[in-house]
């Protein structure tokens, strides 16, 4: 039976499944929203030089020729980690997209969505990027312009920046009880809270959360205290 340290000896690209043409899928995901960004094909050139060089490359089938993505439009695909599935037959790369994704102009080339009734083309980004804290923001802004009777997210809006803000204000005083009481399931409960009502002031303010991800992404690995600037690291 092996023991976690042997289980942690670097293997190689000799362990990777490529297929009978020599290539592996490879699913490409933006690092700080964990939005699915495009997918493509590599092959051991082209994977050896994204790990040479930081930037994502493929292996183009159509054109059968080795590509940097963004080489020519310059929307490069900086990589940040890369992983293999549980059978080593595909590539997940998480990266830092430089502009939009696909051709498009779209940040991800999956936006359009597919029902019941068929493939609904060119939905917006804010349906296609992120998790939850996402979908919170898009249901908020939903209910800034068209208001709902009953929902308490537009009561909170109607009600104006005061009232919102005195919710933040409330709900961060919540915060650092649970914290103090040190009850696990308090914390949960009234960190999502203050999330929430947070989302609820930046959907008021016409922030989007893309916003805060970038912003948290520059501050991403950052060591230290820049004092001048008065930028904290997050690291």
């Amino acid at each position: 039976m092996g023991t976690d340290s042997e289980s942690q000896v670097p293997q190689g690209i000799d362990t990777l499944q490529f297929d009978d043409r020599g290539l592996i899928p490879a699913v490409v995901q933006d690092w700080r929203d964990g939005t699915v960004l495009m997918v493509g094909c590599m092959n051991r050139e082209s994977l050896q030089l994204t790990m040479a060089t930081g930037d994502v490359h493929f292996w183009s089938r159509s054109r059968k020729q080795l590509w940097k993505k963004g080489e020519t439009s310059g929307h490069l695909l900086h990589m940040k980690q890369l992983f293999v599935d549980c059978d080593h037959d595909t590539i997940l790369v998480k990266a830092e997209p430089v502009g939009p994704t696909c051709h498009t102009g779209s940040q991800s080339c999956f936006f359009s969505e597919y029902t019941e009734q068929g493939v609904m083309e060119n939905r917006t980004a804010d349906h296609v990027q992120g998790g939850i804290l996402e979908r919170l923001y898009e249901m908020v802004i939903e209910r800034k312009i068209t208001p709902r009777e009953g929902s308490y997210v537009s009561s909170l809006l109607q009600g104006g920046i005061d009232r919102i803000l005195k919710k933040v204000a409330e709900e961060s005083g919540e915060v650092l009880l649970a914290m103090k009481n040190e009850k696990r399931e308090e914390i949960v409960y009234e960190v999502s809270d203050l999330l929430f009502h947070t989302i609820v002031a930046l959907g008021n303010a016409g922030v989007p959360m893309a916003e805060i991800h970038e912003e948290l992404g520059k501050r991403f690995g950052q060591s230290g205290l820049k004092k001048q600037s008065g930028e904290v690291s997050h690291e």
